[in-house]
């Protein structure tokens, strides 16, 4: 199948370890290649108090990483460049996905029981990333089916890099793709690479930063809703932004039990 839509994620997770999300944004193929160009222009060498081999919210927000003051970046720098790729997100179609899971929540919960005769049992889902990768990756394939999208079209998958992962991602990737469901045949390409050397991972990191962000505002009413996020907002950049909670994860927790033993009494 021929990847229509693009989508372009990243993970992040608060200092306090409260929620891990994963977010970014998708859109159509032919959205991404001029956003690129003026993402790349815009981050020149020249353009910057200092160059930077890829952009990072969380340190041009803090001034941490490359975009500390000793290199001559400052407050007011690191705002203007945030503001003018803000922009440049926003003159493209392409909108913000993201998910969001409470860490502490999720670790209290019972592991699903693999075997009677071994209590120890597994996380709900493999593990924070993997549960919430899935999730993602399920979770915009059920919205794309139901949206009526044509038969041919999938999505291509983009993450960043992450070595210890990548090897169960793939596998579950394929399972994915193979498990049976209608909405297994949106499931397209999936891709880890560098934000370095894939430069739109870098747009990316702003969607799951600024995701993460919402989510940790809404749940434990942190401060106002930020400049950016309203002007993602205001120009309908927003699609989908969700979190579990307590109550739905003890859900699917008892459903895959349920689904467990009724599978082995067959």
């Amino acid at each position: 199948m021929l990847a229509m839509l693009q989508g372009y994620m990243d993970e992040s997770a608060d200092k306090d370890a409260r929620i891990f999300c994963i977010g970014g944004f998708f859109g159509r193929s032919d959205e991404w290649s001029p956003l690129l160009l003026e993402w790349v222009d815009r981050i020149q060498p020249h353009r910057l108090p200092h160059p930077i081999k890829a952009f990072h919210m969380t340190d041009c927000e803090n001034g941490g990483g490359e975009f500390r003051d000793e290199l001559g970046w400052d407050r007011d720098s690191r705002k203007q460049l945030i503001i003018d790729l803000i922009q440049i997100i926003c003159r493209y179609t392409v909108g913000m996905f993201g998910m969001g899971l409470p860490i502490q929540e999720y670790e209290a919960l019972d592991p699903v029981t693999t075997n009677p005769s071994n209590d120890k049992g597994i996380k709900l889902g493999g593990g924070q990333y993997r549960f919430l990768l899935q999730s993602v990756m399920a979770d915009l394939a059920i919205e794309m089916e139901d949206t009526a999208f044509p038969a041919h079209e999938d999505i291509a998958f983009f993450f960043d890099r992450n070595s210890p992962h990548e090897s169960w991602a793939n596998i579950l990737h394929k399972e994915m793709q193979n498990c049976g469901r209608p909405w297994s045949r949106r499931i397209g390409s999936l891709t880890f690479d560098s934000k370095e050397k894939l430069r739109l991972l870098q747009v990316a990191d702003v969607g799951a930063y600024e995701c993460r962000k919402y989510i940790v505002n809404h749940i434990f009413k942190e401060g106002r809703t930020r400049k950016s996020f309203e002007t993602l907002k205001d120009r309908h950049r927003i699609w989908k932004i969700a979190a579990f909670n307590k109550d739905n994860l003890k859900e699917m927790l008892e459903d895959k039990q349920e689904e467990y033993f009724a599978n082995l009494a067959k």
